[in-house]
């Protein structure tokens, strides 16, 4: 089980789709802020779903190599869905945690919870939502 997390090339995989992801979710989210005059909160949830559901593609064809087109579902994203949103939560608490009990510049508490946000996100769709079956 842990081997799957120490495989480098597919945790740069998934850095790198994960990377796009958060691309098109921030651009998906201006757009939907400047030229349809989405709230900020309903444009800022519309980028996240876009982000999920192109990481959730992208990893399927990218970061994984037991996974392909083939493994893309509804059922699969939901779980995905469910991971992504743990992770926020993670980077919230981290967030939470060092801003009430350390003195640390909110930048370098941001890039904490944020590397903390990925590796829980990266340990949860590795070991869940695209865990190899036994029999591959």
């Amino acid at each position: 089980m842990s081997a799957n997390l120490k495989d480098r090339g597919q945790f740069f995989r998934f850095f790198g789709v994960s990377l796009i992801g958060t691309v098109a979710d921030y651009l998906a989210a201006l757009g939907l802020e400047q030229f349809l005059s989405f709230s900020f909160v309903v444009a800022s949830t519309w980028g996240f779903v876009v982000g999920s559901i192109i990481n959730y593609a992208g990893h399927n064809l990218i970061s994984y190599a037991h996974t392909d087109a083939r493994t893309i579902s509804v059922r699969g994203y939901v779980k995905y869905f469910m991971a992504v949103v743990l992770s926020l939560v993670v980077r919230l608490a981290v967030v939470a945690a060092l801003g009430f009990v350390t003195a640390l510049p909110f930048w370098f508490i941001l890039l904490c919870a944020i590397g903390a946000s990925f590796l829980t996100s990266y340990a949860i769709s590795t070991l869940w939502v695209f865990k190899k079956s036994e029999v591959d």
